[in-house]
């Protein structure tokens, strides 16, 4: 909870200094502006009577039809009580997004709104916000069973004639005790007006699988993960559709069509330099060394000087010696290929080199003094790109392919495109034929000056390859990728105030990764991808457990599986994962167990996953979880409350967990310590755990 008390403080604060910050509109337009904001938000949401604090401050957005005023109302609770809610509302009307916190210390433990009645009040909610568009907002599925935060977590898209609309979504968050609308976010509100492609004369589902798998395809990489703990390098191999992000089938010619990002159509290029600042300057703190480290480095590894290489770099690269003086060095140990690299920071470019070989491994200049006068081509650049790449890395550059960069080369803003002020040419890394996704040499030219402004060379050494001979062809990937992301129509924004009819992929900026031997579906690091949906279990229909794993099971708690097996006794490694469902992620069993240990919910040298819980191991670990272990390891101070005997040794584990009503034994009040707990008997276990939890 202080977690959230800063963070609201902190938000607070951002809000203070944007009423600040933004400049005076005139009085009485501002005025009759504010007033209109006020009542079209309160129309949809409800403010308490105890948020008292009100500020405000108002910009302009660009939206599809121009630009409109949109006001930011923030209400708080007084007497430093930490309760807000915002609501960001055009002159419009519309909501654009809305957000209630409140510091309710008695909303813990299970739920007390099932998700469907929840789904009812986002539905209800969405009636208000888009009275017209509601009834065409259909829920989608993204995947997730999120509960970490006492909240259900809904996405709304909207539908034309039964074919999604992908760039009209909206998520909403409702709160698992009140029901109530907690969040909502709506991107892109501005949607009416806009003309939606017909049906006719669209290419049969047949023939645009087949013009997708020809013009567009899956493609076969090898992928890489970098275990940090273990300090290893995993490269697998993978068919992927992640190429295709930006492209689709124009679903009445056939031919290929480029998609926007959505971000990029109202924002303008100023500004794209500073993320890229924020990259170079993270990436050249990875493991500074002190001076005196630098200096042992230096001595015992013949490492060229750091004048040696601010040198290479401005003898590699047209950057102006007089007004470039160095601001910065220093010397750090990259993880991935274990070398050291100089970072030189000059003024008005930066630049790294190989502290071993020489070798340039990026350069970023900044400084737009240089005459503009040139209109360099995209061929031109190319050729300047490579000439450099020829001269500085000829091997690997030997190495590579030229990969086009499918998306646009503009941007939109207000409907006026505005073209890039560099080319940036990308060279992946082949290996056995195929596209190592991790590798690459990149080099940007900036086209009004004619010169290389941009350089990075991203190569691992020294690691294998797997084997692709036996891989499936793209035919059965496509086909497999079917069943993961169904295949078919969509609607989708081409440009301002286009809407486009296209075959595409559902969710194609999901990352799919298919094994390209087994097709089965990878994850980020190469491991077989464990989804997050929650299981439908189809055997507790009538057992005595089903109602408690339900209910468990609407609050984020479950067995994997699509079987519960209620009557099935549970191993100690699914009897753990149960209890933290809510914190489950992609860490492995003995990562999963170092936490239970490090927490003194287990000990190291009772660590044994596939064996069986007995009730007393179960009383065990509940009260360690609990974080009474201090006191439960004296059995003399207990009475126990069972009618057969109990171990000494558990005898105050027995008792708390008696006495907290999480095992109250069986029918005739035995504890029977040494049998074997099963699914439903640990479901009923965890229940009670949670309901004293949200007693305390």
């Amino acid at each position: 909870m202080k977690k959230k008390r800063i963070f609201t403080r902190v938000l607070m604060v951002c809000l203070l200094l944007c009423t600040m910050c933004v400049p005076a509109l005139g009085a009485e337009e501002d005025s009759k502006g504010l007033e209109q904001a006020i009542v079209a938000a309160k129309k949809i949401i409800t403010v308490p009577d105890n948020y008292t604090n009100f500020t405000n401050y108002a910009n302009e957005r660009e939206t599809m039809g121009g630009k409109v005023r949109v006001w930011r109302l923030n209400w708080s609770e007084k007497d430093k009580k930490s309760g807000y809610i915002s609501a960001t509302i055009g002159e419009n009307g519309l909501l654009y997004g809305y957000n209630k916190y409140n510091d309710d210390k008695s909303q813990k433990g299970l739920a007390q709104v099932t998700k469907e009645n929840a789904e009812t009040s986002a539905e209800e909610f969405l009636k208000k916000v888009m009275p017209t568009d509601a009834e065409q907002m259909k829920r989608i599925d993204k995947n997730s069973n999120s509960h970490l935060s006492g909240q259900y977590y809904f996405t709304y898209q909207k539908f034309i004639n039964e074919i999604p609309v992908n760039f009209v979504t909206v998520d909403m968050v409702i709160n698992q005790y009140s029901g109530e609308v907690t969040s909502f976010n709506d991107e892109n509100p501005e949607i009416n007006g806009l003309e939606y492609p017909t049906l006719e004369g669209i290419l049969e589902p047949s023939i645009a699988e087949k013009t997708y798998t020809e013009k567009l395809g899956v493609n076969l990489k090898y992928y890489s993960h970098y275990d940090y703990n273990q300090k290893k390098m995993n490269v697998f191999a993978g068919y992927s559709i992640d190429d295709n992000r930006n492209n689709a089938i124009d679903a009445k010619t056939g031919q290929e069509v480029i998609i926007p990002d959505y971000y990029n159509l109202y924002m303008d290029k100023a500004g794209s330099k500073g993320a890229n600042d924020l990259a170079v300057s993270s990436a050249k703190k990875e493991q500074d060394l002190t001076k005196e480290e630098t200096d042992a480095v230096n001595n015992v590894s013949n490492l060229i000087t750091k004048e040696k290489a601010e040198n290479i770099i401005r003898e590699t690269f047209d950057i102006k010696t007089s007004d470039m003086k160095v601001i910065e060095t220093d010397l750090n140990k990259r993880s991935l290929n274990e070398n050291y690299v100089w970072n030189i920071s000059f003024d008005g470019a930066y630049g790294e080199v190989d502290a071993k070989s020489g070798e340039v491994i990026s350069m970023h200049s900044y400084n737009d003094k240089d005459a503009a006068n040139k209109n360099l081509s995209k061929a031109d650049a190319k050729n300047i790109a490579e000439d450099l790449l020829k001269k500085i890395t000829p091997d690997k550059f030997a190495q590579t392919k030229y990969k086009e960069d499918k998306d646009r080369n503009f941007k939109i803003s207000v409907g006026v495109e505005v073209e890039e002020d560099s080319y940036n040419f990308n060279f992946m890394r082949q290996v056995n034929g195929i596209e190592f996704s991790s590798n690459k040499l990149n080099v940007e030219v900036d086209k009004k000056r004619g010169k290389v402004v941009g350089y990075n060379n991203n190569w691992y050494e020294n690691i294998d390859f797997p084997d692709i001979s036996k891989s499936m062809t793209k035919e059965d990937a496509f086909s497999k990728f079917k069943g993961l992301s169904s295949f078919g129509l969509q609607y989708v924004l081409l440009d301002k105030n286009k809407v486009g009819l296209v075959y595409n992929f559902k969710n194609v900026n999901e990352n799919y990764i298919l094994e390209p031997i087994s097709g089965i579906r990878l994850d980020y690091s190469g491991q077989a991808y464990k989804d997050n949906k929650l299981p439908e279990y189809k055997d507790i229909s009538g057992h005595w457990c089903e109602k408690t794993v339900k209910e468990l099971l609407n609050n984020g708690y479950y067995i994997d599986g699509e079987n519960f097996n209620p009557d099935m006794n549970i191993t100690q490694i699914k009897f753990f994962k149960y209890i933290y469902s809510k914190m489950k992620n992609n860490e492995t069993d003995d990562e999963f167990y170092n936490m239970l240990i490090k927490n003194g919910v287990i000990k190291k040298d009772e660590k044994a996953p596939d064996a069986l819980v007995s009730n007393q191991d179960a009383a065990k670990f509940v009260v360690r979880y609990l974080g009474y272990d201090k006191v439960a390891i004296h059995p003399e101070i207990f009475t126990n409350p069972f009618k057969d005997n109990t171990e000494e040794k558990y005898k105050g584990y027995a008792a708390m967990c008696y006495a907290l009503n999480i095992i109250k034994g069986d029918p005739n009040g035995n504890f029977n310590g040494n049998r074997n707990i099963t699914n439903a008997e640990a479901a009923n276990i965890l229940y009670n755990l949670i309901s004293v939890g949200a007693k305390s």
